[in-house]
């Protein structure tokens, strides 16, 4: 499966589904509010993005599994069988904006683990996925949502949708990274800082035009919150370090070292 053929399958069918939420049904037909609470609503969308991924599946010939531990990377993983080389992960991530003209920013998983460790908290071997995608959400909180009432079924029309102004894209994970942590003390990858969503939908994130290769020497050798040594924090001082340290580095999987070096002489920020 080509990638622009499973973004566009995946955005066709987004586009016809409605994507708001109200609450949960219990046994005696009474609605439980949702709230605010971000992790739950990014579970909403994760159930709302999961039948589309499984109908496209289905209808390219791809088994579709979720890991069993909800601390394993990825989200979901598209193959043909389980000893593919060729697998597909795919991981989605909801964040929300106070405004509409906010800076959208995610983060996109950690970099200390499977990208150091071929099998660490990955479902798979790292050197088993072909591409990695993000589903990305982004919504606003709904201040009018009610926040753990209990309607009657009969009611939930006067039940609020806890978020609004939902948007959507979905690109492959190098192509909307950035070059700083989600966060300052966790070692988590931060996506590009935009406030233009169409900017994550294209992929223009600064390793879109270096190439996935450049992205995983990246990450897998950007120092660690707590290390004394810190050879690089960003993609300018990494361009600049990389090149004198090109015959050192290594990735799990075979790399050409002169289409990198040439890759950083041809890059302009």
């Amino acid at each position: 499966m080509l990638e622009n053929e499973l973004i566009s399958k995946f955005n066709e069918r987004v586009k016809t589904i409605n994507l708001n939420a109200y609450g949960v049904l219990d046994e005696n037909d009474r609605i439980h509010t949702l709230g605010t609470d971000s992790k739950l609503i990014g579970r909403i969308f994760e159930m709302f993005a999961q039948p589309i991924l499984e109908e496209i599946a289905t209808e390219y010939g791809y088994i579709i599994e979720t890991p069993e531990a909800q601390t394993v990377y990825p989200d979901f993983v598209l193959m043909t069988d389980k000893k593919s080389k060729e697998k597909i992960a795919i991981d989605i991530k909801t964040t929300y904006v106070e405004k509409g003209d906010s800076t959208i920013k995610f983060t996109l998983g950690a970099f200390g683990s499977y990208m150091r460790n071929n099998t660490k908290n990955i479902a798979y071997p790292y050197t088993d996925f072909s591409k990695h995608f993000v589903i990305g959400f982004v919504y606003m909180r709904n201040g009018e949502a009610q926040e753990s009432k209990v309607f009657e079924l009969k009611d939930r029309t006067k039940i609020a949708c806890p978020y609004k102004n939902v948007r959507f894209f979905m690109q492959e994970k190098y192509k909307i990274a950035g070059d700083k942590p989600g966060s300052g003390n966790t070692e988590n990858i931060g996506s590009f800082s935009t406030k233009d969503i169409d900017d994550l939908i294209k992929g223009k994130g600064p390793f879109s035009k270096l190439g996935p290769e450049i992205y995983d020497l990246y990450w897998k050798y950007y120092p660690k919150y707590r290390s004394p040594d810190k050879p690089y924090t960003n993609l300018a001082e990494f361009l600049k370090w990389l090149p004198l340290h090109i015959n050192e580095v290594s990735l799990f999987r075979n790399f050409d070292k002169n289409k990198v070096i040439e890759s950083i002489k041809n890059y302009s920020f």
